[in-house]
């Protein structure tokens, strides 16, 4: 598990660099995000599917309306 922790948090460190170079703007930010996230669907769709994947998003979508986020903001998930 240690591994693909690792693996997730160098990811999430290179990913957030390489999109921080990208914005030029304050609505550059929301741009890279929807790349960034369409970029992710893709990947998800190539491994599990679409059905998978529109499970994982809906997921992730209920989970912005939990109690308390703070505890989910920078720190890598499996999903």
């Amino acid at each position: 598990m240690e591994d693909k922790l690792t693996t997730i948090s160098r990811a999430m460190q290179n990913l957030d660099k390489a999109a921080r170079l990208e914005i030029k703007t304050e609505e550059d930010k929301l741009l890279i995000a929807s790349a960034l996230m369409a970029v992710t669907r893709n990947l998800y769709i190539e491994t599990i599917g679409a059905d998978d994947t529109a499970h994982v998003f809906a997921s992730v979508a209920d989970s912005f309306f939990m109690e308390d986020i703070s505890h989910y903001v920078n720190k890598p998930t499996i999903h």
